[in-house]
């Protein structure tokens, strides 16, 4: 289905989805989606962190993401820890450091997801968690999918996601549901998640990009932020534990910063009833 207000946007609306839909729940509460940005990856976990411990992200919260902050939305979703997710995003960039990361991103990316994820993330996720790919015939073209058949389905579209060409493979694009796909960032940076106010969460500082409604970023805390030189090393190139411990602690600290002018109690108020089977509830 195309969206009607934007048209660039597809979103995957197979009818067993739509299906799945009448079936689920629709929250209104805020949700909250995270850029893409590498091997920034523990910046978000920082953040996530902060919103899960606070009650920000409860269990029901929407969640999207695209590349790295499609990862961090599956991950939360599944029910892991930050630390836990901390621990295994290091296991990546060791291997990364060691085995290197050209052509070879996406398979490393996929065994950890497949080794970590619980079997039934999707579920979990089914309705909750936006995963933003984009499309790239006959035109790039952003896909947003938030219904999966699998555990595998989920995991491809987070590969699919995070799928920037000379990374991921030695191919330009990848395949996920019988279309070509490359990175999720090419079109949906910061996807919109289901509810009806989306607190968006970007690795980079708010002031390089000309984007509305950048809500936690490095730029909430000037003084705790590292240097342009860094963060653009640090996406590209996986840094030491150190720096992942560091970019951890970054995301928690800005967090907490946009946390002390946006109180969980006042954020959460204006949640609509939520509805159930057309219900209210």
């Amino acid at each position: 289905m195309e969206n009607e207000i934007e048209p660039d946007v597809i979103w995957e609306q197979r009818v067993k989805d739509i299906e799945a839909e009448k079936e689920g729940r629709v929250i209104t509460s805020p949700g909250f989606s995270f850029s893409g940005g590498g091997f920034l990856l523990p910046y978000h976990l920082g953040v996530a962190q902060f919103l899960i411990e606070k009650g920000y992200i409860k269990e029901t919260t929407p969640l999207a993401g695209t590349s790295a902050g499609a990862i961090v939305s599956a991950v939360i979703a599944s029910g892991a820890t930050m630390d836990e997710a901390l621990k295994v995003g290091k296991i990546l960039g060791n291997d990364c450091r060691l085995n290197g990361t050209a052509f070879r991103l996406g398979a490393a990316l996929r065994d950890l997801l497949a080794e970590h994820l619980p079997d039934d993330t999707h579920t979990k996720s089914n309705g909750r968690v936006r995963v933003a790919i984009t499309q790239i015939l006959w035109r790039p073209r952003g896909l947003l999918v938030d219904q999966f058949d699998s555990k595998e389905d989920l995991i491809n579209a987070v590969v699919a996601s995070s799928f920037i060409p000379g990374y991921a493979a030695p191919r330009p694009a990848t395949i996920f549901r019988n279309r070509l796909c490359v990175d999720g960032g090419l079109t949906l940076f910061m996807p919109p998640t289901s509810a009806s106010k989306t607190v968006r969460v970007c690795a980079f500082p708010a002031s390089w990009f000309r984007l509305q409604g950048i809500e936690i970023s490095p730029d909430c805390n000037p003084e705790n932020r590292a240097t342009r030189r860094e963060l653009l090393k640090w996406a590209r190139e996986p840094g030491e534990d150190e720096i992942f411990d560091r970019l951890f602690q970054m995301g928690y600290l800005d967090a907490a910063v946009w946390g002390e002018q946006n109180p969980v109690e006042v954020i959460v108020a204006d949640e609509s009833p939520l509805v159930e089977n057309g219900s209210e509830k």
